[in-house]
């Protein structure tokens, strides 16, 4: 077991550093909810890797750190979270000789850090008569405050003398203080006084705030926030005690002290509860707080409404076909009249033919007059529809600002902890962008902003060496651009040093020598953006461990976005994003194949081509089209969708070309419809992941269409080339290995079960998330997936899923290995088609291959 404890220990380091970074994120106003969302997936890695001890007290103190997360427990801020943490970086540093003994002797220290973690604090208690509602008021009251707070303290702090800042300031703590007591939070209104109080004597003292002042000010911002969120549990309330005995210079002192006098709570008489709808916005408009359900409800009525409104125009279509008719008929008429030998009114024939004439003609003044009136209404009806939607959808729709409005915070608390000066420049922060967009930019903007500070702005003397000032200048700037929102992200550091990326690769073994020389700019910066690389030799809490720039493409490209870089050495690097402004909305180009209809999003397409069939090439029974310098595989839509062959006869075939990861495929098509803003909607849920389809959506017209998922089909196109290439005669191996991909995060586990079926004489293959396993999937050929459930970017459930609605993937056996043990979650397995359960608190070496061998044979059987 000596090699396995290894992989652990190096395991449980890795996840040791990452919890202490999320925990010291967490701990911040800006990165509270970022913080709290890598915890919880960073500690069920750590809770599965703890598994492989098979010790139990272990086991349960993972458990401990997993309810601190979900809000059972101490919170994050208390200290005996911290005490755990260094308790398992022991773990991950004692010497393997040293292994077993150290664990026995943990045993009492680990019983006594449990019976800490198990307190509770207590959360705010309502005043009379008020319950959640007031208190969801109350938190969200505060945390608006905080944000102003934090914000103009940043200002305050970047211009020491703008005294004019304290007033504002003195207002949000004030707010604060009351919304407080009327909660009885009586802690927080202690805090908010103190900072008042202290804000006060600086605008008494009338000269520039010190640096202590700000840490000060910055710090009950801060843990306003989370008495707010958590209570006045003791960890928070010795923190508040501790904050306001902080002594701070006084600006006009060096040594001198604030020493306010605190109004003790209970003599304050309480501000009368209420429970306002609107809050004040920026601008004097007020904001009315609706849920987000509510708001997509009306998005959909009101896209119903739209529809429902073209529905009108075939009834005007029949209107005007029947005044046609009535056109013919009075024709018909004027030539029975002439054949009757035009008869006079007099005679009883001409008097019936004038009445019917007359008829006639009412009959169509009538009918002319109900077309207008339709018309009118119709289109009317059209337009207001339309504005409803566009009234309804612009609801989604909040200010970049939001967005960013914490990002000053994060810089200068980061760049102070590097050892570095920075400042944050933000343009564009009065954008429009879709609320769900908004919250998927703040993962991928917040790791390229602490990469612009770590890799990018250098230390102080080396900029003034480098004749640039000690301040570095980080920049986010946005933009609306041709229906699209692109930010740019920039730094004027030392750039990116594109030869030792080179030697990076080469020392990593992900490229020989040879291969990397022949590597260009543009390969060499599409390398940064590979899983698990990183130019750092050395892993620290903010960087090296290869966690970064993939995860920000994978965040953009599942907004269907794009990212790239540029750099100059020595004068900075540039991050290009480009994201649709709304998720609600996206505007595609429509096509035709084989009689349906689908719509790719036009952001990822590359190019539309209509080429002439002598243009394309064929070579090793596969077509090619030479544009450029390249030659772009085409695949015919049809055939890929397994709808039947793309119609052929025509001189000019339609292409559209797609790229993902630097592979191209060209799309035949049939027609080339049209490019449309589409509302869409996602797929149910109940369907999990359907391979190349990503949405739907109603084309003007009311008619559905299916958005594709760009990303996937490629990958098939991919695929389905790979096969073709392969000679059709090849002669068919007697015997080869049976494969196995084992799809977990944790590296511990991945590497036992590794070792068990590699001993048996399987193949093995490892994807570390789900995302991983399915493309590697797509891409392979396996005879078994064993998958755990709880990983990032997809779940085991939702790639068990996909692989049995798959149609060329339905048949291979899925396990699950979980530590998830209750009947629901293995009902939930079951009920996703896998072909068996197990947990890993049973997982039993010889059961498990004993069902291996069940469900594929002996290593060495002859694959299907």
């Amino acid at each position: 077991m000596s090699t396995l404890h290894g992989l652990l220990q190096g395991e449980v380091r890795k996840l040791v550093a990452e919890l202490v970074t999320a925990r010291a994120l967490a701990m911040t106003a800006e990165g509270a909810g970022e913080g709290l969302a890598r915890w919880n997936r960073r500690v069920r890695s750590l809770d599965s890797a703890l598994k492989v001890l098979g010790r139990g007290e272990w086991e349960k103190l993972a458990a401990a750190l997993i309810g601190i997360g979900a809000g059972v427990g101490p919170a994050l801020t208390d200290p005996v979270c911290g005490e755990a943490l260094a308790c398992l970086q022991r773990l991950a540093d004692v010497s393997l000789d040293d292994f077993e003994p150290w664990l026995a002797s943990m045993a009492p220290v680990l019983g006594e850090l449990l019976s800490r973690l198990g307190e509770v604090g207590e959360p705010p208690a309502p005043a009379p008569g008020a319950g959640t509602a007031l208190l969801g008021l109350f938190r969200h009251e505060v945390e608006e405050q905080c944000s102003r707070l934090s914000q103009l303290l940043l200002r305050l702090d970047q211009e020491r003398e703008r005294l004019e800042l304290i007033a504002p300031l003195m207002r949000s703590a004030h707010s604060v203080k009351g919304a407080s007591r009327a909660v009885r939070l009586d802690a927080a209104v202690t805090l908010a006084h103190e900072l008042e109080e202290r804000l006060s004597q600086v605008q008494r003292a009338g000269v520039a705030v010190s640096d202590g002042f700000i840490e000060f000010a910055l710090g009950c911002v801060d843990l306003l926030r989370e008495l707010a969120r958590d209570g006045a549990t003791p960890a928070l309330l010795a923190r508040r005690d501790a904050l306001c005995a902080t002594v701070t210079a006084a600006p006009h002192a060096a040594a001198g002290e604030f020493t306010p006098e605190v109004d003790a709570p209970s003599s304050m008489p309480a501000p009368p509860i209420s429970a306002p709808s609107y809050i004040e916005a920026a601008d004097g408009d007020p904001v009315l707080r609706v849920k987000a359900s509510l708001v997509g409800r009306l998005i959909a009525l009101a896209g119903s409404g739209v529809v429902g409104a073209h529905r009108l125009r075939p009834f005007a279509e029949r209107q005007q076909r029947l005044r046609q008719s009535l056109g013919q008929f009075g024709r018909m008429l004027d030539d029975l009249h002439h054949r009757l030998g035009a008869p006079a009114q007099s005679t009883p024939v001409g008097a019936e033919l004038a009445a019917m004439r007359r008829q006639l003609n009412g009959s169509r003044a009538l009918l002319q007059s109900w077309i207008e009136d339709f018309s009118d209404y119709s289109r009317e009806a059209f337009d207001l529809n339309e504005r409803v939607y566009q009234a309804a959808a612009m609801t989604r729709l909040r200010p970049f600002r939001e967005l960013v409005l914490g990002y000053p915070r994060i810089v200068r608390d980061l760049a102070r902890q590097l050892g570095r000066k920075a400042r944050l420049s933000i343009v564009g922060e009065a954008l429009e962008v879709d609320r769900d967009v908004l919250e998927q930019l703040d993962a991928p903007l917040t790791h390229l902003l602490r990469n612009a500070i770590d890799h990018g702005v250098e230390r102080p003397a080396s900029r003034v060496a480098a004749g640039k000032p000690e301040e570095g200048q980080i920049r986010i700037w946005a933009a609306h651009r041709a229906g699209m929102l692109a930010i740019d992200v920039s730094d004027d550091g030392a750039g990116i040093d594109l030869e030792q990326v080179r030697a990076r690769a080469i020392a990593q073994g992900r490229i020989s020598a040879e291969g990397a020389d022949a590597l260009g700019d543009n390969a060499l910066r599409e390398l940064l953006f590979a899983p698990g690389f990183s130019t750092r030799s050395e892993v620290t809490e903010v960087s090296g461990r290869g966690v970064g720039l993939d995860a920000v493409r994978a965040a953009i490209e599942r907004l269907d976005g794009s990212v790239r870089l540029s750099t100059r050495p020595g004068a900075g690097t540039t991050f290009h994003l480009l994201v649709p402004i709304s998720r609600a909305v996206t505007r595609s180009l429509v096509v035709r194949t084989a009689g349906e209809t689908y719509a790719f999003p036009s952001l990822r397409i590359e190019q539309v081509v209509r080429a002439a069939h002598a243009d394309i090439q064929d070579q090793e029974g596969l077509q090619y089209l030479p544009l450029g310098a390249r030659n772009i595989g085409l695949v015919p839509l049809a055939e890929l969708l397994e709808l039947g062959s793309t119609r052929v006869g025509r001189e000019r075939i339609d292409l559209v070309i797609a790229e993902h990861q630097g592979h191209a495929v060209g799309f035949v098509v049939d027609e080339l419809v049209g490019e449309y803003d589409l509302a869409t909607r996602p797929l149910d849920a109940r369907l999990g992941r359907v391979a190349d389809l990503a949405a739907v959506a109603l084309l003007p017209d009311g008619s559905p269409v299916i958005l594709l998922d760009v990303d996937d089909l490629v990958r098939s196109a991919l695929t389905r080339q790979r096969a073709r290439l392969a000679p059709a005669n090849a002669e068919r191996p007697e015997q080869r290995r049976r494969r196995i991909l084992v799809a977990d995060d944790s590296i511990s586990v991945r590497e036992l079960e590794r070792q068990l079926l590699e001993g048996r004489g399987y193949e093995v293959a490892v994807a570390t998330d789900g995302m991983d396993a399915w493309t590697r999937l797509r891409d392979e050929s396996f005879d078994l997936l064993v998958t755990d459930v709880d990983m990032p970017r997809m779940d085991g459930i939702e790639l068990t899923r996909s692989v049995k609605q798959d149609p060329r993937l339905r048949a291979l056996p899925v396990v699950i290995v979980s530590y998830r043990d209750r009947p629901e979650d293995r009902r939930r397995g079951l009920d996703a088609r896998a072909d068996s359960y197990l947990t890993k608190a049973d997982f039993q070496d010889e059961g498990f291959l004993r069902l291996v061998h069940q469900l594929i044979g002996a290593a060495g059987d002859s694959g299907p």
